[in-house]
């Protein structure tokens, strides 16, 4: 991987999101594809958080592959997996970006769904945790301010061109035009192909896009296109550390979760255990044992 490492900076400072080729080699991405559609078969029959199967219908993500009970048949998928997210080529984009050691947040896969496909919604993540829009407004301009917001990388199982992304968007609330699609009447035309000055990203497998949550992004979900992208989630060891569904994974405790990992790959994970260790043992997020999206 010839990466500059400056320019990744800079790029990341000034549009807020970044295209990695071959992050990752070709037998690593066979291994994870075939771990991903392993996860994908069983959490549709009985996702191990709930006990609860998610089924069939129009459903196109999952989430906390990393989770144990994926993994009772064949132990050393979840080690390979688990090394994948602490692989050291994306640690070093990631520590990059951050400027800080990687704090892992989660994994999520990205599937077309089986029965009714759509254009997705055009959003900033901080939509969600601040739907009073003038929070959401001054919430967006400390974190441009501050950094505070992460980091997303989706990666490549199969070819994809599904995810889009407004280069700057992060750094300033929207324009008339952008305001139009994401929000205005009740988002009612949120799902528009028509936002100005959106990127769409290629990938090929193993290739990966970076981008910051907070700018404008959204995915694409039809039936007729496969796809398979695993999105590694990952904020500044040193910075806030939200407790909420995404960080809630107290199967990480389990015995033996770290068992065959590598010296760094151990490291890295047990940052995250010991960062989330109380509020897991205190009895996690208020919705445990519900799915969320």
């Amino acid at each position: 991987m010839d990466i500059a490492l400056k320019s990744i900076r800079h790029q990341w400072d000034s549009e807020g999101w970044l295209f990695v080729p071959q992050l990752l080699d070709t037998h690593t991405i066979d291994r994870l594809r075939v771990i991903a559609e392993r996860c994908l078969a069983q959490w549709r029959l009985c996702n191990p958080e709930t006990g609860e199967g998610a089924g069939f219908s129009d459903l196109h993500h999952m989430r906390h592959l990393n989770h144990s009970g994926y993994y009772q048949s064949n132990r050393t998928w979840l080690t390979e997996l688990q090394e994948a997210v602490a692989h050291p080529d994306i640690l070093s984009v990631v520590r990059t970006i951050l400027e800080d050691d990687p704090l892992f947040r989660s994994t999520s896969l990205f599937m077309n769904p089986i029965e009714s496909g759509r254009d997705g919604d055009w959003h900033r993540d901080l939509q969600f945790l601040y739907p009073v829009e003038s929070e959401e407004r001054a919430q967006l301009e400390k974190t441009w301010k501050s950094g505070a917001m992460g980091l997303q990388l989706q990666i490549a199982l199969v070819p994809s061109d599904d995810t889009e992304f407004v280069p700057g968007s992060h750094l300033r609330w929207d324009s008339e035009d952008e305001y139009a699609i994401r929000c205005a009447n009740e988002r009612a035309n949120r799902t528009s192909n028509n936002m100005p000055n959106a990127m769409r990203v290629a990938l090929q497998p193993g290739d990966a896009v970076a981008f910051n949550a907070a700018g404008i992004h959204r995915g694409r979900y039809h039936t007729d296109k496969y796809r398979r992208t695993l999105m590694l989630t990952y904020n500044r060891a040193n910075g806030s550390c939200r407790r909420d569904y995404f960080s809630d994974q107290p199967w990480c405790l389990d015995e033996g979760y770290l068992d065959g990992l590598s010296e760094g790959a151990v490291v890295f994970w047990q940052r995250f255990i010991d960062t989330y260790r109380e509020f897991w043992e205190s009895g996690g997020w208020e919705h445990r044992g519900k799915v969320i999206s």
